[in-house]
């Protein structure tokens, strides 16, 4: 109760027209088209009600962490932008990089960022990241936040998109190292990841992501867990669907593993 409390109370504290803000949140209305105006003058724009919680993940609860700043951030599934606008907002001399393949999803996204002027921060990309450089059929959900690789409903329409690799990412842009790589792509987290080549990961410092456990062999928080650490990761979790996952220096990979194989071997 009282950790609801101190949200909501940050929620007045951070955002301006903090009425509307909360009854979206809460679920109590639906305004689409809502814009939210934080007390810092950040503009966020929204499609539907879930817009309120997107702000409320990254900005308010910051599920996906602070910002430093000379920061470089890669976004895959930016959305509407919340995290892109936030990191570019929050921290000096930083660059990002927004990925986003919907067609009125990223629409709006570019909305947001020109309101916020922020075009020479943040690079826009209407493309999806997947293992590797493809196109690929892209499934439509009733709200954004659930567009996905995957079939999940009958319902769903479905779209064939661009898609690059995280290879690609970095090669394209001429990238030396991701400060913070932040995934919420609903499932496309693991085909992603598992594909970067190693001489790429050791170029990301921190990612941040939101993981699903999919039926798909390896496709799931343990073998995902297991992969990031044997390539040098420090893995925590934030919540139920949230990952901190942290690059370890070499020395302190050298010690991890020292520790690990001795209680291998012990066991054996």
């Amino acid at each position: 109760m009282l950790k609801h409390l101190k949200y909501v109370l940050y929620s007045i504290k951070t955002v301006k027209n903090w009425p509307i803000f909360l009854l979206n949140y809460i679920g109590l209305i639906n305004s689409h088209n809502a814009t939210y105006i934080l007390r810092n003058k950040i503009k966020i724009k929204s499609m539907d009600e879930l817009g309120a919680s997107l702000v409320f993940l990254a900005i308010i609860r910051k599920d996906y962490g602070k910002i430093t700043d000379n920061s470089t951030v890669v976004d895959i599934g930016a959305n509407i932008g919340t995290f892109s606008i936030f990191a570019a907002f929050s921290a000096k001399n930083t660059k990002v990089y927004a990925y986003e393949p919907a067609d009125e999803t990223f629409t709006l996204l570019k909305e947001n960022v020109e309101t916020n002027h922020l075009e020479n921060t943040i690079k826009l990309f209407k493309l999806g990241v997947s293992g590797r450089k493809e196109t690929r059929q892209f499934y439509l959900s009733e709200k954004s936040v659930w567009h996905s690789f995957y079939q999940t409903d009958e319902k769903q329409s479905v779209r064939e998109i661009s898609c690059i690799s995280m290879k690609d990412v970095f090669n394209d842009n001429n990238i030396k190292t991701i400060d913070v790589l932040k995934l919420d792509c609903e499932g496309a987290e693991y085909e992603i990841l598992y594909n970067i080549p190693d001489e790429y990961f050791s170029r990301i410092k921190n990612i941040r992501m939101e993981y699903e456990n999919k039926s798909k062999k390896n496709h799931n928080i343990i073998s995902l867990i297991d992969f990031l650490e044997e390539k040098g990761f420090k893995v925590e979790f934030l919540n139920k669907v949230i990952l901190w996952v942290t690059l370890l220096s070499a020395e302190n990979f050298k010690k991890i593993k020292k520790i690990g194989n001795r209680i291998t071997h012990n066991i054996n």
